[in-house]
């Protein structure tokens, strides 16, 4: 059975209360061209419509250059052979350790010369480390005599702190490092592949760069309304499949001039609300449709409500 929700909209104190500094949901929208789409808008479309991008140093000359501008690096992987060979994992028999998926070397996070060799390729303003989260020790083959799962975790958490205290210019974004009381910010697909508890958990607890890598206009509706009531004013999200980096969704239109969110999400079961400043966020993380009631501040009595459906996976952004 369809349960209602009254949500009582006091916009008045709302307005009063936000934070002036937070422009909006439509500042948060995060581009990561580095995963290298087949096709993405241009240039021109990027720098305009996303204000955080990550790209690779060559994609420069093509003219992609936002306000906040990331760059991709390999924080353990290398598809050189000729550094030193310290600076490697090796196995039991001493042979060199591969990621088995792309076939680059597995290097060393905990080697001091590799770790400033990371640092030497990051620039303004933030640098994305990929490969330092589990997945990049269980993608290792064979298994490194060096470094333990556990050793592996602690010490790509320490090449992440030494290459952000290497320069007040950039900030980094480790990816798929989930550690406590962390400085840096990670990467993280949330939404697809956790349940919306645990993506709301690392909202709370990280500066989050999410990949909402859902494909279809509910699904991305949904990872999207799901990240707005969690999120804070540090946070981005990328919304669809690597295939679609760039693609301005058009929700996105709803999300402009939502202004800042107030105070925490309102959990009713499966039923997430967030008041914003100028509008709420709603998003059903369960299996069946719910219908909720959105009363507006200043309406007429008779008029003051409206009973809006929310399908199941799905989300709403209401502007009031």
């Amino acid at each position: 059975m369809r349960r209602p929700l009254l949500l009582v909209a006091a916009f008045a104190t709302v307005l009063a209360a936000a934070p002036a500094a937070h422009a909006g949901p439509i500042d948060q929208l995060y581009a990561p061209l580095h995963v290298r789409p087949r096709a993405a808008p241009p240039p021109a479309f990027i720098n305009s419509h996303f204000k955080t991008i990550s790209i690779h140093v060559a994609m420069l000359r093509a003219g992609f250059h936002a306000q906040r501008t990331g760059f991709y690096v390999k924080g353990t992987r290398s598809p050189r052979a000729d550094h030193p060979e310290s600076w490697y994992l090796h196995g039991a028999g001493g042979q060199r350790v591969r990621d088995n998926t792309w076939g680059f070397f597995v290097m060393n996070p905990a080697n001091p010369g590799w770790r400033q060799y990371v640092a030497s390729q990051c620039r303004p303003n933030f640098c994305f480390l990929d490969s330092l989260g589990e997945d990049g020790y269980q993608r290792a083959t064979p298994q490194p005599r060096e470094l333990t799962r556990t050793e592996w975790t602690r010490a790509a958490a320490g090449l992440a702190a030494y290459v952000e205290s290497r320069s007040g210019a950039y900030d980094i974004v480790a990816n798929n490092l989930l550690v406590a009381h962390q400085r840096f910010a990670i990467g993280y697909e949330m939404f697809a592949r956790t349940a919306a508890r645990t993506s709301l958990d690392v909202l709370r607890k990280t500066t989050c760069y999410c990949f909402a890598k859902l494909g279809t206009l509910q699904g991305a509706r949904y990872g999207y309304t799901l990240f707005l009531s969690g999120a804070d004013p540090s946070d981005r999200i990328s919304v669809g499949t690597d295939a679609q980096v760039g693609k301005w969704w058009p929700f996105f239109g709803q999300a402009q001039g939502l202004g800042s969110p107030v105070g925490e999400p309102r959990v009713d079961g499966g039923l997430i609300t967030r008041a914003y400043t100028n509008g709420t966020v709603v998003v059903n993380t369960g299996r069946t449709p719910r219908t909720l009631t959105v009363r507006r501040l200043g309406s007429e009595a008779g008029r003051a409500s409206s009973a809006i459906e929310v399908a199941a996976r799905d989300g709403r952004i209401i502007r009031h």
